[in-house]
């Protein structure tokens, strides 16, 4: 990443281009139940490098600087580090990004097990969160429906080719993860159905592993948003490893033009252990947002979800 910097710097240098920044800074302060709370606090710089004589170039990176405060340990860490730093070339049939990047794979809402790289955490609080990784990602349009993504970082590639077919857009994918000696035969699949503003979507794979045994993992969603603003998501998940059926419901309504109520709702249908997460957000300006809800728990303490005790949580954003 320092030869990101350094190369960036020189080109910005070179070439006289044009620098904009933007500045965030989100807080949040958590309490669970039985324990201390903790306060986050991050501070986030963008910045952008980019001029009308090479408008198909443009350079970004975003700083966080992170103060994580622990009630429970008494223990305070502040750091600093690259969310993300890239370099995008972009014209009519290819785009090039090289750097530290969300590289977008599959089309779950609350899983998507074909994303090697950096997956979903639906029990986070800023699910939208997604760490970047290192990687030289290449994509080819091959018609105007059709497209082809080639994605390669230190420890994990992928090749991925997507089009539409009549009513939905397929995608066949090859994974691979040295971590892991894994190789993944995947697909995505998202479509509406017949016009009707219902929207299924599913992807999934055969798990080879070298090193352990292989295994399919597969999700199915469907969702559909009325006209009253209101929302309904549904997601099915199935993992042949361990035989394990998970089911996740989401409801999302905008109460007011500036407050909206989501909750969505996780069970794990064979050991019956089921985890809420209930949350409102309130627009207090077009630069500032709260957000606050609450985490519910039952079940074995030993499944999936039973380390995250029930716990309280307010989230403040500031974009200046």
């Amino acid at each position: 990443m320092r030869l990101f910097l350094s190369l960036l710097l020189f080109i910005s240098c070179s070439f006289a281009l044009d620098y904009s920044f933007e500045v965030e800074n989100t807080n949040i302060v958590t309490k669970p139940q039985h324990d201390k709370g903790s306060d986050y606090n991050r501070l986030r710089i963008y910045g952008y490098l980019e001029d009308e004589r090479y408008e198909n170039f443009l350079g970004k990176i975003i700083i966080d600087n992170e103060n994580n405060y622990d009630g429970i340990k008494k223990d305070n860490k502040n750091e600093t580090t690259i969310y993300r730093g890239y370099v995008k070339y972009s014209d009519e049939v290819n785009l090039v990004i090289i750097g530290k990047q969300r590289v977008p794979f599959g089309v779950g809402k609350v899983w998507n097990p074909t994303d090697i790289f950096n997956p979903i955490d639906a029990t986070a609080i800023e699910t939208n969160e997604r760490e970047g990784v290192e990687s030289i990602r290449y994509e080819y349009a091959i018609n105007e429906v059709s497209n082809l993504d080639i994605t390669i970082a230190k420890d994990k590639q992928a090749l991925r080719v997507k089009g539409y077919i009549d009513i939905a857009d397929f995608a066949t994918i090859l994974l691979k993860d040295q971590n892991k000696n894994q190789t993944i035969y995947g697909y995505e699949m998202q479509g509406e159905l017949y016009e009707s503003g219902i929207e299924l979507r599913s992807e999934g794979g055969y798990f080879q592993n070298k090193d352990a045994k292989n295994y399919e993992e597969f999700i199915v969603g469907v969702e559909y948003g009325f006209e009253n603003s209101l929302t309904l998501l549904g997601e099915y998940k199935y993992n042949s490893l361990n035989n394990q059926d998970y089911l996740a419901t989401n409801i999302s309504y905008t109460i007011s033009p500036l407050l909206t109520f989501n909750t969505l709702l996780l069970k794990n249908i064979d050991d019956k252990s089921t985890l809420s997460l209930v949350k409102f957000d309130y627009s207090l300006s077009d630069e500032m947002e709260l957000n606050f809800g609450t985490y519910l728990y039952s079940g074995d303490k030993n499944s999936e979800y039973g380390s995250l005790d029930n716990s309280y949580f307010v989230r403040l954003f500031i974009h200046f």
